[in-house]
């Protein structure tokens, strides 16, 4: 008797869907973080600040479950499979990289923040934070893009 696995997605044979479904609400929780610090910074509204400083948070425990699923899946892709994807393991090995890569440039840029609330007010603090969150924003961007081409470019974990 054959296995089938069950999929909540049509096409979806080996990937759990939680990852997919677990990286979108951290990654417009970070973007949303810096779209709101320019705006505070532009406009000088403490709540916009406060705001940004809680999608940063927020936004930050939320990549542990997107990290994890992320994990979980590419395991599944890797080693529990009859025809494991060995071909895609450079790939999913850098996604993972800067996935982590993305973790640390935002706990960093959360301390710096926490511990310094006013941070955005000083001259000569305000760079190293601004800078944490470009960086934080770009990595989003290529980690994305790498996400991307594993599902759409290399077909991880459709069935075809």
């Amino acid at each position: 008797m054959a296995h089938h696995q069950v999929s909540l997605y049509p096409g979806f044979r080996y990937m759990y869907p939680f990852h997919p479904v677990t990286v979108h609400l951290p990654i417009g929780l970070l973007v949303g973080n810096a779209i709101l610090t320019v705006l505070y910074l532009r406009r000088g509204e403490r709540s916009l600040e406060t705001a940004a400083y809680h999608c940063l948070w927020l936004g930050l425990l939320l990549t542990i479950p997107a990290l994890l699923t992320g994990t979980i899946d590419a395991g599944r892709q890797l080693v529990g499979t009859a025809t494991p994807r060995t071909d895609a393991l450079g790939w999913i090995n850098a996604h993972a990289a800067v996935g982590v890569a993305v973790v640390v440039v935002y706990w960093q840029a959360w301390q710096l923040r926490r511990r310094n609330p006013t941070i955005l007010d000083d001259d000569a603090l305000r760079r190293a934070y601004l800078v944490r969150l470009g960086v934080g924003v770009l990595l989003i961007a290529i980690d994305g893009w790498l996400g991307g081409h594993l599902v759409y470019s290399l077909k991880l974990g459709i069935d075809m």
